[in-house]
């Protein structure tokens, strides 16, 4: 049985927090260098907190 299908995410790696959210891995980047968007880093990885990603897009939709 694989376990891994039933874990939620907690955290994205660049590439995959920009491809859930339709943008570049540099355009991502951008975003976490000048501080738009919260990161940590765990050895030479970068990772985006779910809930981060979530917050970064809701501060970032335009409401009527």
């Amino acid at each position: 049985m694989d376990n891994e299908s039933n874990v939620e995410r907690v955290a994205y790696s660049v590439r995959e927090a920009a491809a859930s959210i339709g943008v570049s891995s540099r355009m991502l980047h951008d975003y976490i260098k000048d501080g738009s968007i919260a990161h940590f880093r765990m050895g030479t990885r970068v990772l985006i907190p779910a809930a981060e990603l979530k917050a970064f897009i809701e501060r970032r939709t335009q409401k009527p």
